[in-house]
């Protein structure tokens, strides 16, 4: 091989070498850009459980000052506590402050502001670390963006670092109670004669609950009691209404489970069932009349109890599910009454 092809071959090489090599650095400096980003990514937690996130930094190159603010929903999280990572002060001494650190920002977030310095000529720091670490109080369900802006990073010539940023998200497991159904015993009902209503409730969340359950006609509570449930479970609670206290005419049946700690979605914590008949005991069409065709359904479903094919709850006067001559004579004693 001649000396001319050998220099062709060497500057050849030199070429291929020099003008790959270039777009691959320039390649590999932008899949490095320096990053801030919330650590981990996402997270779960209970109410009242304690977290802790850490704001951290990659690929950074001589980094000498942060900044940044993060803001959270204040109705999820309650900031608790806030200090330097170990990154900038891994060169020296820094100065650390926090600017505002609340959970009263506005009226839906909270606010983590916090900056660092060093305190030393020469260089910044390179490489990878937690800038700073923050620890929440879970005080509410549902799930937050934990989202960082306004972020400043310097180098040792006082000039900005462009950087991209990171958010994360918490989400919270709380309590959440659902009614899924209300069923009266009864559509006509014999004024001072007790009725029942069963409400079917449900544990929609993440943890054991202990809840109150109120019973309503129209707007006045008629029964309440007290239910534990685990979460994922139902139950179906039999409440009875006495009606001696209640003017004759139509109600309509509500329940109402009041929230629980942490329960956002409030919206199935009511169930409306439909209006029952308040009316003249014995007048089981709900007509105002007792007549003899009261006397006549009574008679023909007489001998009846629930399951039986001519059993109808609103001819059961007495609620003692089964109608019998009690409830013959009840609306006989009242023939003939009818309301205004």
């Amino acid at each position: 091989m001649s000396k001319k092809t050998i220099l062709l071959i060497s500057i050849l090489f030199t070429y291929l070498f020099t003008f790959t090599l270039i777009p691959l650095k320039l390649i590999k400096s932008q899949i490095q850009q320096t990053t801030i980003y919330v650590d981990p990514p996402s997270l779960t937690a209970q109410i009242n459980e304690e977290i802790q996130i850490n704001i951290s930094i990659a690929d950074a190159i001589d980094v000498c000052s942060w900044e940044f603010k993060l803001f959270y929903k204040n109705n999820i999280l309650s900031g608790t506590k806030i200090v330097e990572g170990p990154f900038l002060k891994s060169g020296g001494q820094t100065f650390f402050w926090v600017q505002n650190f609340t959970d009263n920002y506005n009226a839906t977030h909270g606010i983590a502001w916090v900056a660092c310095t060093r305190l030393w000529t020469g260089p910044g720091v390179n490489g990878n670390g937690v800038l700073a670490t923050i620890n929440f109080k879970a005080i509410g369900g549902g799930t937050t963006t934990l989202h960082l802006t306004d972020t400043i990073l310097g180098n040792s010539t006082a000039h900005p670092i462009p950087h991209t940023t990171i958010d994360g998200n918490v989400e919270v497991f709380g309590g959440d109670i659902a009614i899924i159904n209300v069923k009266t015993s009864k559509t006509i009902i014999g004024q001072g004669y007790p009725t029942n209503i069963n409400v079917t409730v449900e544990n929609q969340g993440t943890t054991t609950e202990t809840f109150n359950l109120t019973l309503y006609a129209n707007t006045t509570a008629i029964n309440q009691t007290q239910i534990t449930l685990t979460s994922g479970t139902s139950t179906t609670i039999t409440l009875t209404w006495n009606t001696t206290t209640f003017e004759k005419g139509n109600y309509t049946i509500s329940a109402y489970v009041w929230p629980v700690p942490g329960e956002t979605d409030k919206t199935d914590n009511t169930y409306t069932d439909g209006a029952v008949y308040l009316g003249i005991p014995g007048d089981v069409n709900g007509d105002g009349w007792v007549d003899v065709m009261d006397l006549l359904e009574t008679a023909f479903a007489y001998g009846s109890y629930p399951g039986h094919p001519s059993y109808d709850p609103n001819l059961d006067i007495d609620a003692n599910e089964f109608i019998d001559v009690i409830d013959l004579l009840i609306a006989a004693m009242n023939y003939g009454q009818h309301d205004p």
